[in-house]
């Protein structure tokens, strides 16, 4: 029987530059998935209110006619391929912009405390079916840079991830962090929350609420 698996190719590293009119789109999230990739987030900045468009670094693992599929559905959106290479031959390119500078504490303050169990309030409405939606920041430690955290809650718990805030640097000693909006059924949220519980990764439920999902795919 002929294995998808084994026919995947190298990692294809790519930097793709999302404008703001998309930062509402599951645009990561729809390449685990539609086109069922791999997706690794390497590096990310992506600033919710910023003038700026954001950009994600990438590594894209799937065999050719996913890659090509996956490309070709980025290209159609009009979302930049910046960078575009095999794993290990990436050069930086001359459109590569800074990192804004975060303040995370303020933003820790906002979003609430920070738990090792969710809030109970959000725990009470998951379980009891009333909320298929879910706000949250991701806290990403440095020894988790190179494991496709994202990719897994779409992949393996069946999620709709909407990425809409990020900064991730891999060339200074810091955490990075995710701004994101779980869509899913009761079920599928509370088996990826703990999951992230069981990584030790902290992080802060900002709301759960109840809703049409026009994301879910």
């Amino acid at each position: 029987m002929f294995s998808t698996k084994s026919a995947k190719t190298a990692p294809v590293q790519s930097r793709i530059r999302v404008p703001q009119l998309y930062y509402r789109q599951p645009v990561i999230s729809r390449l685990v998935s539609r086109y069922g990739l791999s997706v690794n987030i390497t590096a990310a900045s992506l600033i919710s209110g910023n003038d700026n468009d954001g950009w994600f670094d990438v590594e894209l693992q799937g065999n050719p006619q996913q890659l090509a599929k996956s490309l070709s559905y980025l290209q159609g959106l009009g979302v930049d391929l910046v960078q575009l290479g095999i794993a290990g031959n990436l050069h930086k390119s001359e459109n590569s912009q800074p990192f804004p500078i975060r303040d995370r504490s303020i933003n820790q303050s906002e979003s609430g405390s920070l738990t090792s169990q969710w809030q109970t309030q959000f725990q009470h409405e998951i379980f009891s079916g009333q909320a298929n939606r879910l706000r949250l920041q991701l806290c990403i430690l440095k020894s988790y840079y190179q494991k496709p955290i994202i990719s897994e809650l779409v992949s393996c718990y069946g999620l709709t991830v909407n990425i809409t805030s990020a900064l991730l640097n891999p060339d200074v000693e810091d955490d990075g962090w995710f701004d994101l909006e779980l869509w899913g059924r009761p079920q599928q949220l509370s088996s990826s929350l703990s999951y992230l519980e069981k990584l030790g990764l902290p992080l802060w439920v900002e709301s759960a609420c109840c809703g049409n999902n026009n994301l879910i795919e």
